[in-house]
């Protein structure tokens, strides 16, 4: 087996070709936050990130608008729209790679869906403080009585937001029309050979191209951020990780995976903080949000908004 073989057999295939476990993936999360509470901070800020680009559009046309949490820094240079930036290449370089990127279409009524659900996400989080990465993943390793408030919240939500995803399962199931699908004997279908991955290739090397002008330029915070962005991105992707689905299911199809793996993530990632924070590499508070019934309130309105919006 020469050296190519090996790769595409061991790595490409296994890593690429077939969905990781929700526990693989809430495990590797884990690890990755606790280096990147180590060496950085802990992932989180991408509500912020939007609220400037919204702040960003204003001022490009014309209404100047001051941000409430200090100085607007350009997009470039800002720390959360960079970590933003590496989960959008993680998504799309894993996507591309496991030949599963596709611009997908819906109907009226779930375009409108999705727009009323994430609206209601980007409620939830003003009240909050934060997203659901940062205002619960994180801030529960961190101990903070914030995220386990806006858990409690996201279980609320996710309760509601399961009914509502029910009855349209009903109503759907009602309208069901068996289509009969005939398959022609001795038809041969084509086989396609995707670039996906040539593209994922060629995307790899502008990540490590933008992450190198960020290290040569002295910006090293700016340059790690955006290399463990994309971890998080693929490892997310692949696992099919997703935190809507831990507290969807558990309501709807009554399954407890996803949650179980969450639940593993969450322990994982609380001993590693509590490491950290305990030998003085950060400080005791670092990322201790507020907590209040905000957080009870808009750990609601954002897991009724992300299940019936879908993730």
């Amino acid at each position: 087996m020469t050296l190519s073989e090996y790769l595409y057999e061991n790595i490409y295939r296994k890593g690429f070709e077939k969905t990781w476990s929700k526990l693989v993936g809430g495990v590797l999360l884990a690890f990755l936050n606790i280096l990147m509470f180590l060496f950085l901070m802990p992932i989180g800020g991408i509500y912020p990130a939007m609220a400037d680009w919204g702040i960003w559009i204003y001022r490009l046309a014309g209404i100047n608008i001051q941000p409430p949490w200090g100085s607007l820094e350009l997009p470039h240079l800002s720390i959360i729209s960079v970590l933003t930036f590496g989960l959008l290449f993680g998504f799309f370089l894993a996507a591309l790679f496991s030949k599963q990127f596709k611009v997908r279409k819906d109907t009226v009524s779930g375009y409108l869906q999705g727009f009323i659900g994430g609206a209601l996400m980007g409620i939830g989080s003003l009240l909050v403080g934060a997203c659901i990465i940062g205002g619960f993943y994180s801030a529960v390793m961190t101990l903070s009585l914030s995220g386990f408030y806006m858990m409690g919240g996201l279980i609320i939500g996710g309760y509601f937001g399961g009914k509502v995803l029910m009855w349209q399962g009903h109503r759907k199931a009602k309208k069901i029309v068996t289509e009969i699908k005939i398959i022609l004997k001795g038809s041969v279908e084509k086989e396609y050979k995707s670039r996906q991955p040539i593209t994922g290739i060629l995307l790899v090397i502008v990540l490590f191209a933008i992450a190198s002008a960020y290290f040569l330029s002295g910006k090293n915070l700016l340059g790690g951020i955006i290399l463990f962005g994309a971890a998080f991105g693929i490892v997310i992707q692949r696992s099919a990780f997703c935190l809507c689905g831990a507290f969807r299911e558990i309501f709807t199809t009554k399954k407890n995976e996803t949650m179980r793996s969450l639940m593993i993530s969450l322990a994982i990632g609380v001993i590693g903080f509590t490491i950290i924070k305990a030998n003085g590499f950060r400080p005791a508070d670092m990322f201790v949000l507020p907590a209040g019934w905000s957080s009870v309130i808009g750990g609601a309105i954002f897991g009724f908004g992300m299940v019936i919006t879908g993730g």
